[in-house]
């Protein structure tokens, strides 16, 4: 499996088409005209090919922000799936690294602003970062928390709810099958899986946490960046 980010515009129908379709296995509730909306909105997507058939894509746009009176700028994650023969490969997040670390190089302050609507987005975040929110580890700084509004009431501005950090939808939206990621008992025990369906409370009809990472190497894990090939970042 091989990845590359590519342009929305560059895009093949065909590409788009396969898209949906992936979506449409891991995801109940999706509707072509909403999918197509989204991705015309993103900058680019990621892909994944194996042997040129596309098996895996995570749509990305660059966002800025306006936060205590100065912009901040990030890169904002929607749609993510991958065929679930490729599972727990990491061609994907290797990609997405290096291609926006060393973007991010470029700005004093650069984010990634994700939301997640089941456990296994959410466990990116402590594989990788030392640092990140929301956690159990610790609370989140006043800064931090209000980037996350910001970008969050840019985004969704009727449906985000500031009190619990979570996007509320008020329409039937895209979530995830019975079976993709299901938060059974033995999952539980894991204390990051435990904090993401307690924050979220609402993630099996399709809820987001809000959720945020600097784009620094110096918040990873020390690890991380050998093993996505970013070092000397």
């Amino acid at each position: 499996m091989k990845g590359a980010m590519t342009p929305i515009t560059d895009l093949t129908e065909q590409d788009i088409q396969t898209m949906y379709t992936l979506m449409q296995t891991y995801y109940e509730h999706t509707d072509e005209a909403v999918f197509r909306r989204d991705l015309a909105e993103k900058d680019y997507a990621l892909t994944l090919r194996d042997g040129g058939e596309l098996v895996g894509f995570s749509t990305q746009r660059v966002l800025t922000v306006e936060v205590e009176g100065k912009p901040v700028s990030g890169v904002f994650s929607g749609d993510t799936i991958i065929r679930q023969d490729h599972w727990g490969e990491q061609e994907l997040f290797r990609i997405w690294s290096q291609f926006w670390f060393p973007y991010a190089k470029d700005y004093d302050e650069f984010w990634w602003f994700l939301i997640c609507k089941g456990y296994k987005t959410y466990r990116i975040l402590p594989t990788f970062w030392e640092t990140f929110y929301p956690t159990f580890r610790h609370e989140t700084p006043a800064h931090e928390q209000a980037v996350m509004d910001a970008y969050a009431r840019a985004l969704y501005p009727d449906e985000y709810d500031a009190a619990s950090g979570v996007i509320v939808y008020r329409h039937e939206k895209d979530r995830l099958r019975p079976g993709v990621a299901d938060a059974d008992e033995h999952r539980l025990k894991n204390k990051d899986i435990a904090y993401f369906c307690e924050r979220n409370p609402g993630w099996q009809q399709g809820n987001d946490l809000v959720c945020l990472a600097r784009m620094d190497v110096a918040a990873m894990k020390r690890r991380s960046p050998a093993i996505l090939g970013i070092e000397g970042l």
